[in-house]
């Protein structure tokens, strides 16, 4: 399951792709409230906030149901340089005890100033991250 908070599009754009190219659904976390009941691998995805996924986004995290282990993988969209929001969200599943195996970062825009993404190639980023997740990678 694809679950992701995104403000502005951008994060839900790339969610989708994932989604599809796993063949699953990509739900909105704040609007959606996802039954992760049977989930064999989550993925989570946001838009970078400050530093961090969206503060809603963090206490769906916070909130779901134990791991025990289950496999889970992240996504961020962001600007700039490696977004931490991404360690926060992996740190976050492993206090729930979800194991993080891949993540995947979209960057494209800075401040207020849209750069045009994400564009084809970073769905298709996107898509080649779901392809590597639907392999088992690591």
């Amino acid at each position: 399951m694809v679950v992701y908070f995104s403000r502005g599009g951008k994060t839900r754009r790339i969610a989708e792709a994932i989604a599809e190219e796993l063949g699953c659904e990509a739900i909105d976390a704040v609007e959606g409230k996802p039954d992760l009941s049977g989930t064999d691998m989550l993925v989570v995805g946001s838009g970078n906030y400050g530093g961090a996924p969206h503060r809603d986004f963090e206490g769906f995290i916070e909130g779901i149901p134990t791991g025990n282990g289950s496999r889970a993988a992240v996504f961020a969209t962001s600007g700039g340089e490696e977004p931490k929001c991404i360690g926060i969200m992996e740190e976050k599943l492993g206090n729930r005890g979800y194991n993080t195996v891949s993540s995947f970062d979209c960057r494209g825009q800075f401040l207020l100033v849209s750069r045009g993404h994400p564009d084809e190639e970073d769905v298709e980023n996107a898509r080649a991250f779901a392809r590597d997740l639907g392999n088992g990678a690591t």
